[in-house]
């Protein structure tokens, strides 16, 4: 089973809402059957989202699509990626620090091959 990172201040979707959005997919879509496997599989991926977000990506979905989504088409992790802008801004600063204290110390590392016959060292 996928364990997905618990994201805090999201609220999660229950599985009769999971149920809602499959039964609406079944309703519109006659030749989309869901099996007991399907809905475990989707529980899986779905608990941690926003459950009006994901209707109103699925709505805009029926909308545009004569095809049932697949779930990659109606996912919404929206607060995941608030996150990770703020980890590659602490990731850039690391860096930066790493570089200028190894300008300081002129510990340098040694070049890359490729790179040696393009320097002056």
């Amino acid at each position: 089973m996928i364990q997905w990172a618990s994201i805090e201040g999201v609220k999660k979707m229950t599985k009769q809402e999971l149920i809602k959005l499959l039964v609406l997919i079944e309703s519109v879509y006659s030749s989309c059957i869901t099996k007991d496997d399907t809905i475990l599989r989707w529980f899986e991926f779905c608990s941690n989202m926003d459950y009006e977000k994901v209707m109103i990506k699925l709505q805009n979905h029926i909308r545009k699509s004569p095809y049932p989504p697949t779930i990659t088409d109606i996912t919404v992790f929206t607060a995941e990626s608030e996150d990770f802008s703020e980890r590659m801004a602490s990731w850039k600063k690391k860096g930066e620090d790493q570089i200028e204290q190894d300008r300081r110390s002129g510990n340098q590392g040694p070049l890359p091959a490729w790179l040696l016959e393009y320097t002056l060292r």
